[in-house]
């Protein structure tokens, strides 16, 4: 009944959430579920994102989540998460909390919050995707 039951679904939600807060990926986490006329700013996210990919000659997955799929599967899921994950999922509840619906479109890079409440533009995230590279050649 309207897939309140569907486990497949919550488990999918659940193996898309932590690949969202895994490494090497990016996510744009919306509010177009609960925010009228905030598709637009995520189409923005997402084509810088998409744009910064393409400039990096990466393949990482960019995905899509909304605010009520993150809220409804990480409860769930929170003690499977590693604590790089846990982390920055701390750190996008703690933007919701201190700025509401305001702070999305949140746009996370490779385990890292890179903007918060408005659409990037590509050389932002092209950035925080060359300062990763940068940090993890130097280890």
């Amino acid at each position: 009944m309207f897939g309140l039951f569907n486990k497949t679904a919550n488990a999918e939600n659940a193996e898309v959430l932590k690949r969202a807060l895994g490494p090497q990926a990016i996510t744009v986490i919306s509010a177009s579920c609960c925010m009228q006329g905030t598709a637009e700013a995520d189409d923005r996210t997402r084509e810088a994102a998409q744009a910064a990919l393409a400039s990096a000659g990466l393949d990482w997955p960019l995905q899509t989540i909304t605010l009520t799929q993150a809220q409804g599967v990480l409860p769930k899921i929170a003690s499977e998460l590693d604590k790089a994950q846990s982390a920055l999922a701390a750190q996008v509840t703690e933007l919701f909390t201190s700025y509401g619906l305001s702070a999305f479109p949140v746009l996370m890079v490779d385990q890292r919050v890179v903007s918060y409440g408005g659409a990037p533009d590509a050389a932002l995230i092209l950035d925080a995707i060359d300062a990763r590279k940068a940090h993890e050649n130097a280890a």
